[in-house]
């Protein structure tokens, strides 16, 4: 008989506690196994969850023996000396082709031990190193082979061909005592005694650091510099030693003059900064500086550089540094920038400092957004000394409304509305100092301006629709986003090609489902893949995702806490149904790359610009297959059409104000012209669009009695009632069913009128009710419930009963963080009634029981529609809640909650 033993008990055999002393060391052994099983490695049952205990042991005993005697192909690099990090699936196929002339011997696995699945043998390893010598080594054993290069040439002679791995070459020991034993024909180049007055031209490449290789190098400098070197018995170059010394001068006086683009990335980069060969002139290099400014055509002035970086240090200033205050840093920031603010004068000076520093004392916004309004307000002091330069006081009440409304069509309409406030308290004060000033009835308000005129409107739906297909098709972005990501890491992130396409792509989808600013979007949070099938990229390029890791990773973020960055306030994520996979293969690829490229990230966008900006690049690359190719992406007009749609959504059920509110509530704030626009939408398309934006994932009793009425399922009325019974087999050997019964029928009696009062409805009525369960229409008194019968007011008002407590709630995927936090209470504190030492009234004991059955049965509700991944919202494992319920003497070992 094959000894099977349950996954969760594997590490008792494997070692123990000893080995496996902590929860998570335990839990990763039996991720670990589960994947074994799952690929064949070995024997088991994922779904029974248990393992051949024989085949489990023969396979980790293997994994110890490979591991003592073989090492990974980071080892072996690092033993040869090799630093460039050659891929190791190039060196493999070198390998394959020599066959039995293999100096190494390898093994590869199918599944990752370690990190890795690649082994050399260190036995042969070690004869690798006694039978070779690496390229560098044989030059520095050897004085007379002066370089690579000529000892390539002294192979070519000798038909000598090296072992390479990656750039790196080997030479058998054997071979290299020939290369050592052969003698070359003796030249003027290795005479110590060049003519008197000349160097040799090997000297005269070391004085003015010219390579060995740079022939075209030294003509050029011959023919800039009017160089007539003699020549010995006809072919060998000498130079005149005064001639080659005034030109090192020459040379040193260039490079002090001039600054190489590898020096100048060096240095910003050092600093921080960002710099493109455009952003300052560029000059031709001087062949006397080519053998410096190797592979560059040309370079900069260092003058005209160091004015750049001096700037550029400024504008870091002005944007970084924050002093002790947020008005102190406004001040810093004009100093920054040279603003005069002498040219004010002081009753303009004194009103406008007031203005400023109020409006930054009262502010309640975010730091990105006191940022910015910081910023603003530089600019608009700007505004304002030009302003007032107009008249001879450089006073604000010396202007006229015309020379305010003339500013107002010159600047930035963020900026004159800032001005507007400004200048009405001014006018107020005069007016109430009884003080000639500016007509204020004559300044055009800027609030009435629009700029951007387009990003006002919103998405025809039908726009929407094209761009809900195009990001859906997982087909068409995974392999685009994977090769991307392979692009990046081979070239380093250096090279302009990469297109930053797993971020794009699920910055869309997000936008697809989520009203979401993109301040909110970018901060997007990591996931952990540790407990998915999932392994690297090479994996994602071949696979598609399970429901189970699907349901995993959007699991994840639901359960995330998300902050609206400017109002401060909770948000929620929301997923359909129909993009799950869509936005789990987005996440997972994201999350990879965070991983590969920035694993001390903790947002999984990145878009590889300094504001981390879904710029007019990235949408050009992204959507340079969308069949619209006059559309374009903006954020704030996405969030503005998902508001307009829900919106129309909600009008057609709801009066405006209410829709207006349920809107508010999403947003977590409104703009005011948010639904202004009128978007058409087709009345076949309004169930999709709802299920897109809305079904939030409610469960329960209630939802699925509807969801079994507008699904034609026949419901036996007496066997849904009474299914609460089973209770009596877990608290009737301990609390008397007589007692308990009371509460067992008042519950029954509660279900029995919902349920009479779902069945009597007629399939419209119906289909009307989960619509507003849907679109969240239904209010109670706890966040993420809806209430059966909110609509004629609570049923169990003044009875002192949560929401979560009551037959007529209709809890939301959102409600299993509070439920859950509760459970676990409710848990906790009915084992400590378990205790002898404690003396609680009976009365006391069957309340408690009460409200943890209620509880336990919702959970279990729960587990029903969302899978085990429930359990997350509690803090006990899901092994320890089940063990903790047999330490619970009125609960039956059938009740474990394994529905």
């Amino acid at each position: 008989m094959i000894p099977m033993i349950r996954i969760v008990e594997a590490y008792k055999y494997l070692g123990g506690k000893e080995k496996y002393p902590t929860r998570e060391s335990r839990r990763s052994l039996n991720d670990k196994i589960r994947k074994l099983i799952t690929i064949g490695v070995i024997d088991g049952d994922r779904n029974e969850k248990v393992v051949d205990l024989i085949s489990l042991t023969e396979q980790f005993e293997y994994e110890k023996q490979l591991l003592e005697n073989y090492m990974n192909y980071k080892c072996l690099l690092r033993k040869l000396g090799i630093t460039n990090k050659p891929i190791s699936v190039t060196f493999k196929k070198t390998l394959e082709k020599l066959g039995n002339d293999s100096p190494f011997e390898y093994t590869e696995v199918s599944y990752k031990i370690n990190n890795n699945t690649l082994f050399f043998s260190k036995l042969s390893v070690k004869k690798f190193l006694k039978d070779y010598i690496s390229l560098n080594e044989a030059i520095k054993q050897v004085s007379r082979l002066e370089n690579s290069n000529h000892l390539r040439w002294v192979c070519n002679k000798l038909q000598i061909e090296p072992f390479r791995i990656g750039g790196t070459a080997f030479y058998k020991r054997s071979d290299f005592e020939k290369i050592k034993n052969y003698r070359t024909r003796k030249s003027p180049e290795y005479n110590d005694n060049p003519p008197k007055g000349y160097y040799f031209m090997k000297q005269c490449r070391e004085i003015l650091s010219i390579g060995i290789k740079s022939r075209k190098i030294i003509e050029a400098i011959e023919r800039d510099y009017d160089l007539n070197p003699m020549k010995l018995n006809g072919h060998w170059k000498c130079y005149e030693k005064d001639v080659v010394d005034k030109l090192k001068l020459q040379q040193d006086g260039l490079r002090e003059k001039y600054i190489s683009y590898d020096e100048v990335k060096e240095i910003v980069n050092s600093e921080g900064f960002i710099f493109k060969t455009n952003y300052i002139e560029t000059l031709p290099i001087d062949s006397l500086l080519r053998p410096i400014y190797k592979l560059r055509k040309t370079c900069y002035l260092r003058e005209t550089f160091n004015g750049w970086l001096e700037e550029r240090r400024k504008r870091d200033a002005f944007y970084s540094v924050a002093m002790e205050s947020d008005f102190e840093t406004f001040k810093f920031r004009l100093k920054i920038k040279e603003i005069d603010c002498d040219n004010l004068g002081t009753f303009t000076t004194e009103t406008w400092f007031q203005f400023i520093s109020r409006r930054l004392g009262n502010s309640r916004a975010s730091l990105e957004s006191i940022e910015s309004s910081i910023t603003r307000y530089v600019y608009c002091t700007e505004h304002l000394i030009n302003l007032v330069s107009l008249t001879n006081k450089r006073e604000i009440y010396s202007v006229t409304s015309n020379d305010i409304n003339t500013l107002f069509n010159e600047i930035q309409i963020k900026d004159a509305r800032i001005l507007y406030q400004y200048v009405k308290q001014i006018y107020n004060k005069l007016f109430t100092n009884e003080m000639t000033a500016f007509n204020f009835n004559k300044i055009n308000n800027p609030i009435n301006f629009y700029s951007d005129t387009e990003e006002k409107f919103v998405y025809e739906y039908e726009v929407y629709k094209n761009l809900y297909n195009y990001a859906k098709n997982i087909t068409l972005h995974k392999e685009r986003a994977i090769n991307d990501i392979f692009e990046e890491i081979s070239t380093g992130g250096k090279k302009r090609k990469i297109k930053y396409l797993s971020s794009c792509w699920l910055y869309v989808l997000l936008h697809l489902n989520n009203a979401w600013r993109n301040s909110d979007i970018i901060k997007f949070p990591r996931v952990n893949l540790k407990h998915t099938q999932i392994i690297d990229l090479n994996w994602m390029l071949e696979n598609d995702l399970s429901d189970e890791d699907v349901n995993h990773i959007i699991g994840q973020v639901y359960r995330t806490e998300f902050i609206i960055s400017k109002t401060q306030v909770k948000n929620y994520f929301f997923c359909s149904n129909e993009l799950k996979k869509s936005f789990a293969t987005a996440i997972a690829i994201c999350e990879l790359r965070t991983e590969l490229r920035n694993p001390l990230s903790k947002s999984i966008i990145d878009f590889g610009n300094k504001k981390n900006d879904f710029d007019d690049s990235r949408k050009r690359h992204y959507f340079e297959l969308f069949e619209d190719k006059k559309f374009k992406f903006a954020s704030r007009k996405m969030n503005r059409s998902l508001l307009s749609y829900i919106y129309v959504i909600l009008s057609k059920t709801q009066k405006g104000a209410v829709a207006l509110k349920t809107v508010q509530k999403m947003r977590g704030h409104l703009e005011k012209e948010s639904t202004n626009s009128y978007v058409d939408i087709p009345e076949e398309e309004l169930n999709f669009l709802t299920s897109q934006l809305f079904a939030r994932g409610s469960f329960g009793f209630v939802y699925d009695t509807f969801l079994d009425v507008l699904q034609g399922v026949q419901i036996d009325r007496e066997k849904r009632t009474k299914e609460i019974q089973f209770l009596e087999n877990y608290f009737g050997d301990i609390y008397k069913i007589e007692e308990v019964s009371g509460f067992l029928n008042k519950i029954q009696s509660d279900r029995k009128t919902i349920l009479d009062r779902i069945v009597s409805m007629g399939l419209d009525e119906a289909l009307e009710f989960v619509n507003k369960i849907e679109t969240e229409q239904l209010p109670s008194k706890q966040e993420n419930v809806q209430c059966m019968v909110s609509e004629s007011n609570c049923v169990k008002k003044g009875k002192g009963v949560d929401c979560l407590d009551c037959a007529y709630s209709i809890p939301n995927y959102y409600a299993l963080s509070a439920l859950g936090a509760s459970l676990q209470n409710r848990m906790n504190g009915y084992l400590e009634l378990q205790k002898p030492e404690l003396e609680k009234s009976y009365y006391e004991q069957r309340k408690r029981a009460r409200l943890f059955y209620i509880q336990l049965e919702m959970f279990a509700q729960a587990i029903k529609r969302f899978g085990f991944d429930v359990y997350e919202f509690l803090i006990d494992t899901r092994e320890e809640f089940i063990e903790k319920q047999s330490y619970i003497s009125s609960l039956n070992e059938q009740y474990q909650l394994e529905v």
